[in-house]
C-alpha cells in the first residue's frame, strides 16, 4: 500500500500544478486588454487624434524602416533639413502626432511598414549627390516615381502606394 501511494502522489501533484498554470494562464491572458481598458487618456490635438483611433477600435503604429535608417527624428510640419548626400523622407506618425523623418544614406533598398494614411502624405528631400535616382516601389515591385538629385517630393506626394525606397 506504501508503494501505491507514493506511486499516486506525484501523478495527483503534477495535476495541480497542470490546473493551476492553466488558471494563472487565463489570468495573465486577460490582463492587457482589462490594462488597456482602464488606461488614463492623454489631453491635447495629439492624444485626441490617437484617441480616436482607439475609440474607434483602430491601434495606431509607428511607420518603420528596414534595414535601419542612418538617423530617425521627428519635425513639426514641413519645414525640415537633410544633410548632404543623404534622401529624407517625412512621414506622418500617428503615435506621436508628428513627423518622423528617416535620414537614408547607405545605397540599400529599404522596406516601408505602416507608411500609408494618416495626417498629409508627407513627402521627401533628395539632397544625395547631384544626379543620384532615388526610386519607389509599389508592392508589386513596379517603380511608382523616381527622384533625381536633387528635389523634393510633389505637392500631392502619398506614402499609400509605396511599400519600399531605392535611395540610389
Amino acid at each position: 500500500m506504501h508503494l501505491r501511494l507514493t506511486h499516486l502522489m506525484p501523478r495527483k501533484l503534477a495535476g495541480l500544478v497542470a490546473g493551476a498554470g492553466l488558471v494563472l494562464t487565463m489570468l495573465l491572458g486577460a490582463a492587457p486588454a482589462q490594462a488597456a481598458d482602464s488606461a488614463p487618456r492623454a489631453v491635447g490635438s495629439t492624444a485626441q487624434q490617437v484617441g480616436a483611433h482607439a475609440e474607434a477600435g483602430v491601434l495606431a503604429n509607428s511607420p518603420g524602416i528596414s534595414p535601419a535608417a542612418e538617423r530617425i527624428r521627428y519635425v513639426d510640419g514641413d519645414t525640415y533639413d537633410c544633410s548632404y548626400g543623404r534622401l529624407c523622407a517625412r512621414v506622418w506618425d500617428p503615435t506621436v502626432g508628428r513627423y518622423k523623418v528617416f535620414d537614408l544614406y547607405a545605397c540599400r533598398t529599404y522596406s516601408l511598414s505602416y507608411w500609408g494614411g494618416g495626417g498629409d502624405g508627407g513627402g521627401f528631400y533628395n539632397n544625395q549627390t547631384t544626379g543620384t535616382v532615388a526610386r519607389f516601389y509599389n508592392q508589386s515591385g513596379g517603380v511608382v516615381h523616381s527622384s533625381t538629385a536633387y528635389s523634393v517630393a510633389p505637392a500631392s506626394w502619398t506614402w499609400d502606394p509605396i511599400w519600399k525606397i531605392k535611395n540610389c
